[in-house]
């Protein structure tokens, strides 16, 4: 999984076995790989090339990515079936139907001599689907028992079992892309633990300009691409004259705010309510203190709702283990694209395979 917050690969190598009507998984090892200097800065600008440079890239990535699952199964000591890449998304533009993520799968299989499976999102578009999010799937197998999940990754997404054994699920809004960017200012790759943003104070109008976006008010499903954020809300904060800690605390602010009111119109529209509700909380964000405390104290007007953070592993991994469980799903042409959360016409066993005879 390469993520938008563009902080590395993230590589989980994962076993799953059914037994009966249950799906048994473990998750054996993982790590993080940083990008280098020059594919992170390729990624960032890649949106403004042209095609032929956008298709030499993609050659190159999937080579990059084959590279690095060989050097992390050869330390570890294992073996795989099956490759599943989500690539880095590139273009997401689900009203024009399309969406691309750049490592072709073609190129991971002839370098690592495994079966590899990308192109996740593409059938759920052509049956009319938001491509995303994609989350939902990996809730519903293998992390069951909440009423709410919320991945805060380079954005924020959540996603709520609903009746009839159906999955509601949409983006919330630029998360860690906006945090990082900001923290960058002050020379720091992240702002650890969110204490930079407890030691600003909001800024209103910036705050009130962010949540008038008519993303905002738009209702589910939908779904955002990281040049959205870069363009509506990472250029605005970077662009104010405010204090880098009171720009962060603003984001923080905006972000629980616009969690506490995803919670809240998920509950109106499906008419679920109950007496208390319990969330997991998974992605990079789920380390950052304030914002969780953020998003807990923003959520209590709206029910009695308890956050979980899981290990670190979970935290860390969950987008990975996703993927995993995703290319399983396809191998065993299971649907892994969920049609409640995407807006499609019907559910999908998406992803492309390329085989290696």
């Amino acid at each position: 999984m390469s993520g938008s917050s563009l902080d590395g690969i993230d590589l989980a190598h994962c076993s799953f076995e059914l037994q009966g009507n249950q799906l048994h998984w473990k998750l054996n090892a993982a790590s993080t790989l940083p990008f280098s200097e020059e594919w992170a800065n390729k990624l960032k600008n890649l949106p403004q090339s042209d095609g032929k440079t956008l298709l030499a890239a993609h050659t190159a990535f999937g080579r990059y990515l084959g590279k690095r699952v060989k050097d992390f199964l050869q330390k570890q000591q294992l073996n795989c079936d099956i490759v599943a890449s989500h690539g880095h998304t590139i273009f997401h533009y689900p009203e024009e139907q399309f969406t691309f993520q750049l490592g072709d799968g073609a190129v991971i299989a002839a370098t690592t001599g495994i079966p590899t499976i990308d192109r996740f999102r593409a059938m759920d578009m052509a049956f009319g689907g938001q491509g995303a999010p994609v989350a939902p799937i990996v809730d519903q197998y293998l992390f069951k028992g909440y009423d709410y999940y919320l991945n805060i990754g380079g954005i924020a997404n959540i996603s709520a079992p609903i009746r009839d054994h159906r999955i509601v699920a949409f983006d919330i809004g630029g998360a860690n892309q906006v945090l990082d960017a900001l923290a960058q200012i002050e020379g720091y790759a992240y702002d650890d633990e969110g204490k930079m943003a407890a030691s600003g104070v909001p800024i209103s109008m910036l705050y009130d300009q962010i949540n008038a976006l008519p993303y905002f008010s738009e209702s589910y499903p939908k779904s955002l691409g990281n040049d959205w954020v870069l363009d509506q809300q990472t250029s605005v904060y970077l662009q104010h004259m405010g204090k880098t800690a009171d720009k962060l605390s603003t984001a923080c602010k905006q972000l629980a705010f616009q969690t506490a009111k995803a919670i809240l119109q998920i509950q109106n529209r499906e008419k679920q309510q109950k007496a208390a509700y319990k969330m997991l909380v998974t992605g990079g964000g789920a380390w950052n203190t304030f914002l969780i405390q953020q998003i807990q104290d923003a959520c209590k007007d709206v029910c009695n709702l308890t956050i979980h953070i899981p290990s670190d592993e979970i935290i860390g991994f969950k987008e990975a283990i996703l993927m995993a469980l995703m290319g399983y799903l396809r191998m065993t042409k299971q649907d892994n694209c969920l049609a409640s959360a995407t807006g499609a016409t019907q559910d999908s066993v998406s992803g492309s395979l390329h085989h290696i005879n």
